[in-house]
């Protein structure tokens, strides 16, 4: 049966999942019922390769929208999609490369090279020198894979590559290009020296069989707008697969680059500052598998075990930009036992949100944190333990799709029916309070990492402890 009211058709493209579903346009609210989903698995190896295959891309996100979409009066769409990935396509718009993606180290050894070569870059790109960004991709397909390279004549983001596909349209939306590391946001334009190889960026929608579908924006702008974390006042603490720390600058203000972060955009006036680990659930499923069964965990005395654990299982990115670390566990005796190990690895990951907290703290020295993703909604220890390092209340939204709703407020907002940051917000599910005596443990124990730390990676200008 068709719905009645009028909706907004969202499309959520993920790493690992596609997903559409319907929010209701007057409300911004999701429609229940209209959930489609796709899965895809990204190819890897261990020499650093993470990749999709486009192609694969196009055709779940044409599914899940007319899946979605059903009968439904749909007046626009939004696209949230994942940042920092890059596909070559040829002079008739076909891919001829995979999907990079934003975790494919194999350009480690470019990266550093161009970090020597061009240090103050990440002032102009808001993108600091590491794999995670497109430029030392593209570097390394040139300087590996020359002939592959030369037959490229556009190199697209995945939205831009869907777009491109369904509807002939070859441009790339500000949000998409402002986390490459090749769109210099001072002047709103590509780098020379990769311009002729990248499309037009644009903030025009594309209408097609009568829908309106509005510019992709990045996952983790859209996440900001899904749990109402819109304004310099308001933080988002974001722990699925991976995890961030982010917030929204004053809008029409070009935030001054700041040491250890990065600055993406959600369209030309409106930025996004913050920092991401690439180790957030990812540890917790980690522990389930090397310590099956993971013992039950219940709350204990802070750093209690005395371990100190360095959680870089996939790197480091946020703040100081180290995909070379690896993991480590410090301390571990014959007395150490499985709840030990996984306490502590909680433990480390708060830590290095709090490093990012740090150094967001000139920028919004006081802000709610709204607290979202999978992998905490299901641990309110993690949650605790995070309000505890911190130092700060940490409220926990009640929003399974964030990205998914941010896009659909951003296409809402585009249709003229309501400024983002008036529309209601996710109820608060609980709020953790943080203990102030396990606070003051717990700046003792992010210490003794910090010290590990600058022993591997001596860096000036350190953030000092808060």
């Amino acid at each position: 049966m068709p719905l009645s009211r009028t909706a907004i058709l969202s499309i959520d493209l993920g790493t690992s999942s596609t997903r559409a579903r319907l929010y209701d346009a007057e409300t911004g609210q999701p429609i229940p019922g209209t959930l489609s989903a796709l899965t895809h698995q990204p190819t890897v190896a261990a020499d650093g390769t993470s990749t999709l295959d486009a192609d694969t891309l196009v055709r779940e996100v044409a599914a899940c929208a007319e899946q979605a979409r059903g009968d439904a009066n749909v007046i626009g769409v939004g696209m949230a999609c994942f940042w920092h990935s890059i596909v070559g396509v040829d002079a008739t718009g076909n891919a001829i490369t995979p999907v990079l993606l934003w975790n494919d180290r194999r350009s480690a050894a470019h990266v550093r090279a161009l970090k020597v070569a061009q240090p103050t870059l990440p002032e102009t790109t808001g993108c600091p020198w590491h794999t995670s960004f497109v430029y030392g991709r593209l570097t390394w397909l040139r300087e590996t894979q020359p002939a592959l390279f030369d037959r490229c004549v556009r190199f697209l983001s995945p939205a831009a590559y869907v777009y491109r596909k369904l509807f002939g349209v070859e441009s790339e939306s500000p949000s998409m290009a402002s986390a490459s590391g090749l769109w210099d946001q001072t002047r709103q334009a590509w780098l020379p020296e990769w311009a002729g190889l990248l499309p037009p960026v644009s903030s025009e929608p594309v209408v097609s069989q009568g829908l309106t579908w509005f510019p992709p924006i990045g996952d983790g702008v859209a996440s900001n707008l899904g749990c109402g974390a819109v304004t310099p006042e308001r933080m988002a603490l974001m722990i699925g697969t991976s995890g961030a720390l982010r917030v929204m600058s004053p809008e029409g203000i070009l935030p001054p680059h700041a040491e250890g972060l990065w600055r993406y955009q959600l369209d030309s006036e409106r930025y996004l500052q913050g920092g991401a680990l690439s180790n957030g659930g990812a540890v917790w499923a980690w522990l389930e598998k090397t310590l099956a069964p993971l013992p039950h965990l219940a709350a204990q005395p802070p750093d209690a075990h005395g371990l100190t654990i360095l959680p870089f299982l996939s790197g480091e990115r946020a703040p100081l930009w180290r995909d070379d670390l690896s993991a480590a566990i410090l301390g571990h005796t014959a007395a150490t036992m499985p709840e030990d190990l996984a306490f502590a690895h909680l433990e480390a990951v708060a830590y290095r949100f709090a490093a990012i907290r740090d150094r967001l703290k000139t920028i919004a020295p006081r802000a709610e944190l709204i607290g979202t993703g999978a992998a905490l909604k299901a641990s309110p220890l993690w949650a605790q333990i995070l309000a505890d390092v911190l130092g700060e209340p940490l409220l926990l939204a009640d929003e399974e799709e964030g990205s998914a709703r941010g896009a659909a407020l951003w296409a809402r907002e585009n249709l003229g029916l309501g400024a983002i940051s008036d529309a209601p917000r996710p109820a608060i599910l609980a709020e953790f309070l943080p203990n102030a005596a396990h606070s003051d443990i717990y700046i003792t124990a992010r210490q003794r990492q910090e010290t590990y730390l600058n022993l591997l990676n001596p860096i000036r200008n350190q953030v000092p402890l808060a």
